[in-house]
């Protein structure tokens, strides 16, 4: 293992030291909680190791590099949950260090709080902040599945929901999030969400059934152009048997961006929306099957495009205490040039991965998982793909009043 320079050994120190402070004031409010009449409180340490091997930690289409990498990563959770208060705050970092590559090492942290508040047996109010630094080349947007790079993530939420009655709740949500990118070409973003929805039991029409009007506006702003975009959807969920649940959503989106090529342009375009699940639990197995089409930023690379995804899970206990899990997912990433940006994309990812995990106690687990990435880059032609196998090792420690 490379021993770390005095600019990793520097971050490492700022790192803890903020940790430290965290973990304090997470104690701090531990202790003060303790008195609060009905509260569970909880203060977990974890510590995480990992160790990888990449066939191509810089996701190239040529002069593939493979690594060994070693990562560290411990955190620290609290929890504070009563009849009318929850509160979780999370802190913690990762150390990576590569065993061939010089110079790439590097620590990636987050900080993320939640809070919820039931003020009347109506109503309730959640608010929520993170942000995650990510350093490693390889790293995969969760929307898209394409590759980001090192990024900064910074995300702000704020939600209200009221019981109308005995069978219909509404809800009004805000949430802005910021993706900062560490490569000067990449698109750097931020989006503005806003939502409201009317859920109501649809029991009395078939038994089970629940139903959900929702309508949402977003503005995306990029270097080069935004888009704004609202969207009015239609859905329901129905447990179809005691282990059986299905969720279908559908609806239509109009799309504003402006853009600037030789001159400033505006384009108007409408789209649909929609998603679907179905999600199996039995004692020793579950899966899901799930479809999702969305309007969402391209990592980074351009503005806004459409996205569609398929994803599959199936997993059994093999034992009480081992556990496999197999998981697929397709995304299609879409824009015509000139339609959201200057420029298009029609780009395709494949994402294949395996897992056992095997409890030796209730603090303690180990596992092996084995990754599969592959992405088409549409424009250019380019295919790129990364086979990873990974060793980890969990410990937790949950100190509860």
């Amino acid at each position: 293992m490379n021993i770390p320079n005095r600019h990793n050994r520097g971050w490492i120190s700022r790192l803890i030291l903020h940790s430290a402070v965290l973990t304090s004031g997470l104690l701090s409010i531990g202790i003060s909680c303790r008195t609060a009449f009905g509260a569970e409180v909880k203060l977990i340490p974890s510590f995480e190791f990992k160790e990888e091997f990449s066939d191509n930690v810089f996701l190239n289409s040529s002069n593939r590099k493979s690594d060994f990498i070693t990562t560290l990563a411990p955190s620290m959770a609290f929890s504070r949950n009563s009849e009318t208060l929850n509160v979780d705050l999370l802190t913690g970092f990762s150390w990576h260090n590569y065993a061939r590559t010089e110079g790439i090492g590097s620590t990636d942290y987050q900080y993320s709080a939640q809070v919820s508040n039931k003020f009347t047996p109506r109503d309730d109010i959640g608010l929520s902040a993170s942000y995650v630094r990510s350093t490693r080349p390889d790293t995969i947007d969760q929307a898209t599945k394409l590759n980001s790079g090192s990024s900064d993530l910074s995300q702000y939420s704020a939600s209200v929901r009221r019981v109308l009655d005995e069978t219909t709740s509404s809800s009004l949500s805000y949430s802005f999030v910021q993706n900062m990118y560490d490569n000067p070409a990449s698109l750097e973003n931020h989006i503005h969400n806003a939502s409201l929805s009317v859920s109501k039991d649809l029991g009395a029409v078939l038994p089970l059934l629940k139903g959900t009007v929702g309508t949402n506006f977003s503005r995306a702003v990029y270097r080069d152009s935004n888009s704004d975009y609202y969207t009015l959807t239609v859905g329901a969920s129905r447990k179809i048997r005691e282990n059986i649940n299905f969720n279908l959503s559908v609806g239509g989106q109009f799309i504003h961006s402006a853009f600037v090529t030789t001159s400033e342009t505006s384009k108007n375009s409408w789209g649909t929306v929609g998603s679907a699940s179905l999600d199996y639990t039995r004692e020793k197995s579950f899966g899901s099957l799930s479809f999702a089409r969305n309007f969402s930023p391209a990592s980074g690379q351009i503005g806004a495009v459409e996205t569609t995804s398929f994803g599959l899970t199936l997993g059994r206990g093999l034992s009480d205490k081992t556990t496999a899990q197999l998981t697929a997912s397709y995304n299609i990433n879409q824009a015509s040039s000139g339609q959201y940006s200057p420029r298009g994309t029609n780009d395709r990812a494949l994402n294949l991965r395996a897992d056992i995990a095997y409890k030796i106690s209730k603090f303690f687990d180990i596992g092996i998982q084995y990754a599969y990435y592959n992405v088409t880059y549409g424009q250019s032609d380019i295919r790129v793909n990364q086979n990873n196998v990974m060793l980890r090792a969990v410990a937790k420690y949950p100190v509860t009043r």
